[in-house]
């Protein structure tokens, strides 16, 4: 028999710490509807600062614009029969189509369903509590989020870098001395694994200084530093010809610890077309290669600007 191993992350206990103080922090100013205080909470209880925003923002333009509406519907047409729920309906998604709230257009058909169908006093009265209430669970799980270990995959990134620098040496080998043409699939998903890592990282939006943005555009140009060599290892395994490494360069990957192994001959003697695309490929590889190793200098944020930065020279 198999054991599952339970795993709680530390989202999950965030989200049930927000949760908790949110229905708290409701019972204790008397909230009329707790509920939506959990509710709340749980929405915007998101991986990032930034997606806590965004959640946020949706429900609150969510919850407004349902309120509104249902609140004007009610007023017009006192006796709520289906066709006419119909009927707003279409008139609550083409206002949040002509708006361009698109991500609150389902929660604000809820609301102005919920409100519709509220018989248990003024619809005013429902409006301005669901709204209140859900505010409660926002900002507690916002803040939560914001100072209880924000979610921060710095070193995340550092890794996936470190991993695709320490992959290189194999293919080179494989390539240039043993003059095969290897698989680079695995770099090719470090790439896309880094630009999903780097976009997340921009939307954390935190530690809130002045470094923040500046770290991300030195990421961002290190992704673009692992692209380039990933393209010039490309081009050299598309070659007709395998062509042969020169003396000079091949003295350059050794010292960068690129080669481990001698080639059978190099093409100083007699170069063929081959010969010099290979070595011109391999130079810019090596060029890349050289700043691409700064970001293992690079542990936290405030190293940053003593780094050189490759895409400032190349300009």
């Amino acid at each position: 028999m198999y054991r599952t191993k339970l795993h709680i992350g530390f989202r999950t206990f965030k989200t049930a710490l927000a949760v908790t103080l949110a229905l708290t922090i409701a019972h204790l100013v008397k909230s009329n509807m707790p509920i939506f205080s959990a509710i709340g909470a749980i929405s915007a209880m998101s991986r990032t600062l930034g997606d806590s925003l965004t959640a946020c923002r949706n429900q609150l333009v969510g919850t407004v614009c349902g309120c509104t509406i249902g609140c004007l519907f009610i007023i017009i047409f006192p006796t709520v029969i289906t066709p006419i729920i119909g009927l707003g309906i279409i008139i609550v998604i083409l206002i949040g189509t002509k708006l361009k709230i698109y991500f609150s257009i389902p929660l604000s058909c809820i609301v102005f369903v919920s409100i519709c169908f509220y018989d248990a006093g003024s619809p005013l009265f429902y409006a301005f509590s669901r709204f209140f209430d859900t505010s409660i669970g926002l900002i507690v799980a916002l803040l939560i989020n914001l100072f209880v270990k924000p979610y921060n995959n710095r070193r995340r990134i550092s890794n996936i870098f470190t991993h695709f620098v320490q992959a290189l040496p194999e293919y080179i080998n494989e390539r240039v001395i043993n003059l095969h043409y290897p698989d680079i699939t695995p770099l090719e998903h470090s790439l896309k694994m880094l630009d999903e890592e780097i976009e997340l990282f921009e939307k954390q939006k935190f530690p809130i200084n002045h470094m923040r943005r500046e770290v991300f555009i030195y990421l961002h140009g290190c992704k673009q530093l692992a692209q380039r060599i990933y393209d010039e290892l490309n081009a050299i395994c598309l070659m007709d010809s395998t062509g042969f490494v020169s003396k000079e360069c091949y003295d350059r990957l050794k010292e960068l610890h690129l080669c481990t192994k001698k080639p059978e001959r190099f093409s100083d003697d007699e170069k063929t077309e081959s010969d010099i695309v290979l070595c011109y490929h391999l130079r810019n590889i090596i060029e890349a290669y050289v700043y691409l190793q700064k970001m293992s200098q690079a542990p936290d944020e405030e190293s940053i600007e003593d780094l050189p930065v490759y895409h400032q020279k190349h300009k």
